[in-house]
């Protein structure tokens, strides 16, 4: 499964489409902001991300960025080796390979993710596409040289330690994975679309992650000589980004990588962009909701400034509320429920792919006629120079915003080792952000001829007729030390209250000129009552499709329009304790962008044009929950466990009849009941300052009238519902030709505020919150029968839910079972957290702390936890100290108050002609088959 980009937004800095093993502009100093930049003329050198390059004897590029606003660095290793390089009959080979980097090497042959959990390691995973394979970690400055060694020994003593065993388990995990993306809606249509698109000959023509019979039919021989070719030195780039210098990142690299011996030559085709010589058009039956229709054309590389274009005019076209294609299929002709477009970049050729969700009862060749019409208007007038403006000023807000971060996908050590990779200099993606700048509206609109003029595949997805629910010398048996975890500062919570009760808390953070500012209202999906399940969503959804404010309305695309020419953002949600309506601006559009964003909070209108659409697509968001297992079982089991007269049964999007049953004036109610400065606070986090920030939100919001919300008895609260049900249970919902099976296990357990809230968090990180927990290495590490699973407790204010989720393979579901069964009962009491894995499980929680507030987002969920939670002014300023203080008896005393294996109510989506007779077999009490709607059957 490629990860396909598809907002023109983040450009191809963030990469080409990737396959998974879920800084600051100028300088971390910088004060220029998007908008400003979008308004004036092109300021190139407000993006350059300031950086030095050496190449090593043995042909290894390093590429060092230094920021020392957190005690963090972003390593980001880029091998120039992909799907591209297999052969038919051999496929899969480079992802396959990004597994076994993950197993540990010659002289540590421990494993990667247990050595990555044991230093603290943040955002870390390993990708592979077409083109490359990478592998990122964000690591406490005290474990940087750790993290070299260990990247060091994949890259040079890895093939020798490839055993029939390794292969065997990472096969069956590869197998998994691929059960897992195709066993999802619409999981099957980028393998057709490959094959149909790209001649046999093409190396994009097969799948990323290979056929299950190249898979089975590697041998041991094969994968050494792959690794052996593509992993030299030489075929490699090394990014490092954060608390480092470039003197002492050349020194531990040259230390650890330059030894390594360089990998042979490798010819490189640069291009190879083949032509349809004809449209063509596949139809394909899946159990899904919605027939959806996937529209795909030829594209240039990544290097062509084509691409770029290409992805500017996707954005006319598709992802905002007032693009074309969105205002007219979705919002004026009501023929589909959602419409996307995107660039898939990589490196030899792209595709410009449109996505289009047909309503239901709509015949799509509609839906196609129109997206026709849409895409030759574009083509014959060219788009408009507002929307070239609106598309560069969101475009560069965003790429500020995506090099905020250090490293992971599209942060700045990712951003360097791309450009290095595919552009041949670190500072490549800047060619592409002079090709966004100097766009005109007559440049795109030859761009888009030349290429959406061609041929084109149609692929078009139908329900099934009934759906279902160092140097040479170097002693590399040597481990290096880690230093002791870097002291972490949580900023100052600083407080403000406006003239009518509005709360305000300020977390500075000016290493980026941006801000965010959050609406947190004390009202969320826990204010539903079942005969309205999903109004407090809808309500929240609704917030920016139209204001009224005085004399002055705007309708939502006036609304969109004008967000986007600041290079803001607006987003709304809705927990269950809590709505909120966060802002995403510029430091130097802070004012007008507040200014917006208390118009959409104090003012909305709830068109009846945007309800009608609203409902419809609401409805067919509930028709995909139904339709995807995992959100089909979280959205049934709380009702089992809270029962049906808690509002925290209800699940956020509503159910068919009471969605069906709202009415505008509904919203309009809930929206005057819970919208309340007295029961509001303001999060504001980012580059501004309380002197600064305090007066812009008077101007915006101190003509709210003061007031506050209903008391919370008002509505259904949960607070009676504290115990699971009278006896154990199983329930089994159909999911016909299933690959996998989804289990979800849980039980109501204690509400916060609890002694023990702080040692329950390493406990559940063990047990299943990390790629190394114990859930994960059983059943995905160790047995190989599930791509992976989680373990969590929920944050709500009233009785949390724990709760195991893992898709497994079908033919292993009860086995399954007894594994998790096993886990839960484990982590309860009968294994208790102790010795070397006590000290590992508390060196991840410690070390991980460096980079858990890295960006301004990160604050702010912290800032709203605690608002929340009504925690601690001083809560997250005293968490590090407090979690370093925990030992194993306190862990041992949270597991076994909060988590009661007794009570676990179990719940499996799956094909139940291949699993329930093996289920009832556990004799694990009374089975029960509900339908997609959480109804019993049988």
């Amino acid at each position: 499964m490629k990860r396909t980009i598809v907002l023109a937004a983040t450009l191809a800095c963030i990469g080409a489409g990737s396959l998974a093993a879920p800084a600051a502009p100028k300088s971390a100093s910088a004060n220029a902001s998007a908008s400003a930049v979008a308004a004036a003329p092109w300021q190139r050198q407000a993006y350059v991300i300031p950086h030095q390059k050496f190449v090593l004897q043995n042909g290894l590029t390093l590429i060092v960025h230094t920021d020392h606003s957190v005690p963090v660095v972003g390593v980001n290793l880029w091998y120039h080796v992909g799907s591209r390089n297999e052969k038919r009959g051999k496929t899969g080979f480079a992802h396959l390979f990004e597994h076994f980097f993950f197993n540990g090497s010659e002289n540590y042959p421990h494993g990667f993710r247990e050595a990555m959990d044991d230093l603290g390691a943040n955002n870390r995973n390993g990708t592979t596409n077409t083109d490359r394979t990478n592998f990122f970690e964000d690591v406490p400055v005290s474990a940087l040289e750790r993290t070299l060694y260990l990247e060091a020994d994949r890259m040079g003593f890895l093939g020798n330690y490839i055993s029939k065993d390794m292969l065997e388990r990472e096969r069956g995990v590869v197998q998994n994975e691929k059960r897992q993306g195709e066993n999802q809606p619409y999981g099957r249509v980028h393998l057709e679309k490959s094959a149909r698109m790209y001649p046999y000959s093409h190396p994009y023509s097969w799948p990323v992650i290979g056929s299950m019979e190249d898979l089975a039919a590697a041998s041991l021989d094969d994968i050494r000589e792959w690794y052996r070719t593509y992993y030299g030195p030489n075929n490699a780039v090394i990014s490092l980004a954060g608390d480092i210098t470039p003197e002492r990142a050349l020194e531990l690299v040259r230390k650890y990588f330059e030894s390594i011996p360089p990998g042979p030559p490798l010819p490189r085709t640069e291009a190879w962009i083949p032509q349809l010589e004809r449209n063509v058009r596949d139809e394909m039956d899946d159990h899904v909701p919605q027939v959806r229709i996937y529209r795909s054309w030829h594209a240039p590389g990544w290097r062509d400034s084509g691409m770029v274009e290409l992805g500017m005019v996707t954005d006319v076209l598709a992802n905002t509320k007032s693009a074309r294609l969105n205002r007219r299929l979705i919002d004026e002709k009501r023929l589909a429920t959602a419409v996307s477009a995107g660039v898939d970049a990589s490196e030899l050729s792209s595709t410009f792919d449109i996505v289009v969700t047909v309503r239901a009862g709509v015949d799509p060749a509609l839906a196609e006629k129109e997206l026709d019409a849409v895409l030759a208007e574009l083509l014959d007038e060219g788009p408009t120079a507002a929307e070239v403006a609106r598309v560069k000023a969101s475009t560069l807000a965003s790429f500020a915003r995506s090099i905020e971060r250090l490293g992971g996908f599209g942060g700045r050590s990712d951003v360097l080792a791309e450009s290095m990779t595919y552009g041949g200099a670190p500072d490549a993606y800047l060619q592409q952000l002079d090709t966004l700048s100097a766009a005109r509206p007559a440049t795109l609109k030859a761009t888009a001829a030349q290429w959406l003029r061609a041929p084109h595949y149609t692929m078009t997805v139908k329900p099934f007729a009934k759906v279902s629910a160092a140097a040479a010398t170097l002693d590399r048996k040597v481990l290096p030390a880690l230093g002791e975890a870097p002291d972490v500062k949580f900023p100052a919570m600083q407080k403000a209250t406006l003239s009518n009760g509005l709360q305000v808390i300020l977390l500075e953070r000016h290493s980026a000129p941006i801000v965010n500012v959050a609406v947190a209202i004390d009202a969320g999906t826990a204010a539903d009552t079942p005969g309205k399940a999903g109004l407090a969503s809808l309500t929240l959804e609704l917030l920016n499709k139209g204001t009224r404010s005085g004399n002055r309305t705007r309708d939502a695309y006036q609304i969109s329009d004008a967000f986007e020419s600041l290079g803001a953002r607006l987003f709304t949600g809705t927990g269950p304790d809590m709505s909120l309506v966060r802002l995403q601006a510029t430091s130097a559009g802070l004012a007008p962008s507040l200014a917006l964003l208390a118009e959409a909070v104090l003012a909305p209108s709830f068109p009846a044009d945007e309800f009608a659409l609203a409902k419809q697509r609401r409805l067919a968001q509930i028709a995909q929950e139904k339709a995807q297992p995992n959100a089909l079982a979280l959205r049934t089991l709380p009702a089992i466990l809270y029962g049906t007269g808690s509002s925290y049964a209800l699940p956020a999007s509503g159910f068919d009849a009471s969605v069906a049953g709202l009415s505008r004036d509904d919203l309009a109610a809930w929206h005057r009941a819970w919208f309340k400065p007295g029961s509001t606070t303001i999060v504001v986090t980012g580059d501004t300052t309380l002197a600064q920030v305090v007066p812009l939100l008077e101007a915006a919001f101190g003509k709210w009238q003061a007031g506050r919300a209903p008391a919370k008895s008002a509505v259904a609260a949960p607070a009676a519902a504290t115990a699971g049900p009278a006896a154990r249970r199983i329930y089994l919902i159909d999911k016909p030709d299933a690959q996998q099976s989804t289990i979800l296990a849980g039980h109501l357990s204690l509400p916060p505020g609890q002694p023990e809230d702080l040692a329950l968090e390493p406990v559940m990180q063990n047990f299943g919150g990390m790629a190394t927990s114990r859930l994960n290495r059983n059943l995905r590490l160790d047995k190989h029968w599930s791509y992976g699973g989680t373990g969590r407790m929920t944050s709500v204010r009233g009785p949390r839910n724990f709760f195991t989720l893992i898709a497994v393979q079908s033919d292993k579901t009860r086995e399954s079972l007894i594994e998790v069964d096993k886990e839960i009962r484990d982590i309860a009491g009968k294994r208790p957290i102790e010795g070397e894995e006590f000290t590992s499980i508390m060196r991840n929680m410690t070390s991980r702390l460096a980079g858990r507030f890295e960006t301004i987002n990160a604050l702010e969920s912290a800032a709203l936890e605690t608002v929340n939670l009504g925690l601690p002014e001083d809560y997250w300023a005293n968490y590090a100290a407090g979690m370093r203080a925990l030992d194993p008896p306190q862990l041992a005393g949270a597991a076994g108050k909060f988590i009661r294996p007794d009570d676990v109510v179990w719940l499996v989506v799956g094909d139940l002609r291949k699993i329930e007779p093996r289920i009832r077999e556990l004799g694990w009490g009374e089975v029960t088959v509900l339908d997609n709607d959480g109804k019993p059957l049988r």
